[in-house]
Parts: C-alpha cells; sequence; structure tokens
C-alpha cells in the first residue's frame, strides 16, 4: 500500500504535484519489492567468487576455487579447463566462512601459457570471479570473469596495470551492488542541504571508510562483521528518523559531516569484509588496497551524480520543486529498508 503522500506544491498544480510525488513512490516501492522479495539470494548471488592457479613448479599447479555460499548451499558454479590440463590430486571440498572452497591439483606440461577455461554456470548468475594465475617465479596475472564473459585463456605475462584496472572495477562494481551503502549516501546526500555541505559530508564519510578498510584489509584491526553490517542498518534508521523529524538545530542538519564520518568508520569494515572475500594478491596487496578504495569512491561519485540528475529531471518537470519537498518519501523508504536489513542482520547473529 502506497503511503500517504504529501501535498507541499502550489495548488495551481496540484494534479502534475501529485503525478511527480506519485511517480516516485510507484519507483521506490517497486525497487523495494525487487530487492527484497528474496534478500539472502540476492546477497548470495553477488558475492564474488574467486579461483586462484598457483605453479608449484613448471608443469604442476594448485587449484583453489572459492564459491559464494550460504548455509550449505552454494552458487552451482563449476571450472572446466582446456584439454591439456590433467587433474593430479583429487578435489577436496569444504564450506567455510559463507563459501564453498574446493583444492586439487593439476598439471599441464606445456605450463601456464595457454592455459585455458570457463566457469560453467556463470552466464546464470549476477556474480563475477577473480581469476588469479600465478607462475613458480611469483608473477601474478589478475582478471574478472563476468556473466558474459566466463572464459580465459592466458596469452602471456601481465603487467601491474592489470591489477589496477581489475581492482578499481571490483571497487566500483562493489559499491554499486551495495543497496545499503548506496542508501546510506543517500540520506547523506538529504541532510547536507547546500553543496558545500555535501562536500564536506561525503569526504568526511570517504576519509573515515578508507581509513578503517586499510586498517582492517592489513590486519591492524579485526571486528566482528556481523554486528558491524547490523550497525550499518542502524545507522540508515538513525538518519530516516533524522529527516522524518526535520529538525534543524539537530547535530545531524548542523553538522552532518559528523554523521557521515562516525558511521563511515563502521562502512569502512564493511567494505573490508567483501575485500577479504575478494583477497589481495600476495606482492601487489598496497596497489590492489589503494585500488579497491579509489573503484569504491569512482562508484559513490556516479551514484550521487545520479542523484542530483534525477532531481534535475525532477525540476525540468515542476521548476518550483524543492528537495525538501520528498522529505517523507526518502525519510519512510529508506526506515523501512533499514528495519527490514537490520531485522534480517541481526536474527544471523
Amino acid at each position: 500500500m502506497l503511503l500517504a503522500m504529501p501535498r507541499y506544491l502550489p495548488l495551481g498544480n496540484e494534479e502534475l504535484n501529485m503525478n511527480v510525488i506519485r511517480s516516485l513512490y510507484v519507483f521506490l516501492w517497486f525497487l523495494f519489492s525487487l530487492i527484497f522479495i528474496s534478500p539472502n539470494v540476492w546477497a548470495d548471488n553477488m558475492r564474488p567468487a574467486s579461483l586462484t592457479i598457483e605453479a608449484i613448479d613448471d608443469s604442476n599447479f594448485t587449484v583453489i576455487w572459492k564459491i559464494p555460499a550460504l548455509g550449505n548451499k552454494r552458487l552451482k558454479l563449476a571450472v572446466d579447463f582446456d584439454k591439456d590440463t590433467q587433474i593430479s590430486q583429487p578435489k577436496q571440498a569444504q564450506f567455510f566462512s559463507n563459501a564453498y572452497i574446493e583444492t586439487w591439483q593439476v598439471r599441464r606440461t606445456e605450463g601456464l601459457t595457454g592455459i585455458a577455461f570457463t566457469i560453467n554456470g556463470l552466464s546464470n548468475t549476477v556474480t563475477d570471479v577473480l581469476v588469479r594465475i600465478i607462475d613458480h617465479q611469483k608473477q601474478t596475472t589478475t582478471t574478472v570473469l563476468t556473466p558474459d564473459n566466463p572464459s580465459y585463456k592466458q596469452e602471456g605475462k601481465i603487467s601491474d596495470q592489470a591489477t589496477v584496472s581489475t581492482y578499481i572495477f571490483l571497487g566500483i562494481e562493489h559499491i554499486l551492488i551495495g543497496f545499503d551503502h548506496l542508501l546510506f549516501v543517500a540520506c547523506l546526500v538529504f541532510i547536507s542541504r547546500s553543496k558545500r555541505k555535501l562536500l564536506f559530508t561525503i569526504t568526511g564519510f570517504t576519509l573515515a571508510h578508507s581509513l578503517t578498510l586499510i586498517m582492517a584489509a592489513t590486519g591492524v584491526v579485526s571486528i566482528a562483521i556481523a554486528p558491524v553490517e547490523a550497525v550499518i542498518a542502524l545507522s540508515i534508521v538513525f538518519l530516516a528518523v533524522e529527516i522524518a523529524k526535520q529538525n534543524p538545530n539537530s547535530l545531524s542538519f548542523k553538522y552532518p559531516v559528523l554523521v557521515s564520518a562516525s558511521f563511515g568508520l563502521l562502512h569502512g569494515f564493511g567494505f573490508a569484509s567483501v575485500l577479504a572475500e575478494i583477497g589481495l594478491p600476495k606482492d601487489e596487496k598496497i596497489t590492489a588496497l589503494l585500488c579497491f578504495n579509489i573503484g569504491v569512491e569512482l562508484g559513490q561519485l556516479f551514484f550521487i551524480t545520479l542523484l542530483m540528475f534525477v532531481f534535475w529531471l525532477i525540476k525540468v518537470i515542476k521548476r518550483d520543486v524543492v528537495l525538501h519537498d520528498f522529505h517523507r518519501v526518502i525519510s519512510y523508504f529508506s526506515g523501512s529498508v533499514a528495519m527490514i536489513w537490520l531485522i534480517n542482520r541481526l536474527s544471523q547473529f
């Protein structure tokens, strides 16, 4: 059922005003239904898989295949090597930390050059596969396979640029499918009120989550991720309540950078948990970490730009509309979604 629609705009254009607000409500509730028909399936399908092929010597290689899992259920993905790559040691499999992990050894007399494989079943998912191929001299090839491109062939050695582009891509992708992070950023945009405050607010959020991301990814700080994810949902509920109250003297509206930086520390741990699942190349940890963080920031800036573009389109339709006119829409939608996340995450403790 749609929420009661506020009537903020001039009565002379009542029909147009109501259509604009109603359309926004319908879109948001459609998005709500799309995301939450099966939240566990979304979370399961969107987490990345990883394939590591590491040389023992010139002809023998260890294969580690990590697939997203939920309990004892996993994505139906499998690695299919070329005919010149033969299994030399049987597979060992186990469920561990929300993942299904297979380990085995293969033999290929021609070495890594020319090795080819396909991820069967990948085209039926919305996840990606991070591939690392490490030769006996510890030189690393890094790439990402997607549902549209599930196959790979090693033509030769790869430069550091591959790591840079791969981890920037992974960072962008993670923020754009991280609905909780995006919803928090949307709330920050709403409470900032001015371009100057928005700049400081987003900068505070960026610096804060970058700090904890780096600390967690490098092992300086370790924290259980389940409580962090619950508090991330709670942070959105907090902002939704603040937006509903519309108290200009509240700490959130007067100093939004304090709110963004405080909760940004927790969001950084959330980013780090995803990066831990993806993993970092042994010889390029710092490069990969920085590139992942750059990707997160680029994705975040893209999302903010998209929000501004949507509001601009609304302004084209109705010139005297202001962001405040949508505070109930933003508040109710954000609060409802975040409460579902919060309950779901608390139930997993």
